[in-house]
């Protein structure tokens, strides 16, 4: 994974990356995170691997979950490609994985495309963390 980011916690449509795309954070205990936004073509397989542990080594990891769901950039409303996907946070130094794979779509009225590309869409990944006493790290990876 790469180094430790600060929190992202506002989706961002602009500036889409290529895939692969790999972070850390870390977390307080109840938090709303977003990749930043990537581009790929409808009908593209993704994996998303989600690795939750807690910070603290005395911390109670049964205390929360970790969600995941794939998200399109629309002009007017986003929409979503996924349900969101719920894991479990591990103990710190055994991080729990949480696994998803989906077939990007265009699911939009009006899609957002990368600069001038009309056969790609921009995406991103919605991360929420809930956890009532605990800091969580979170990685993942989207290939």
């Amino acid at each position: 994974m790469s180094d430790e980011l600060d929190l992202r916690t506002d989706k961002s449509c602009s500036g889409s990356r290529a895939l692969p795309i790999s972070e850390s954070f870390t977390a307080t205990t109840t938090a709303t995170l977003f990749s930043p936004p990537f581009h790929a073509s409808a009908g593209t397989t993704i994996n998303v691997q989600l690795l939750a542990e807690l910070d603290d080594p005395n911390g109670i990891p049964g205390n929360g979950t970790v969600g995941v769901t794939v998200r399109q950039c629309c002009d007017v409303a986003d929409s979503d490609i996924t349900q969101q996907t719920v894991g479990r946070i591990g103990p710190a130094g055994s991080p729990e994985a949480t696994p998803l794979t989906a077939t990007l779509s265009d699911a939009c009225t009006l899609s957002t495309h990368p600069a001038g590309n009309d056969s790609e869409f921009v995406y991103y990944l919605r991360l929420r963390i809930s956890d009532s006493f605990d800091r969580v790290k979170l990685s993942y990876s989207i290939t």
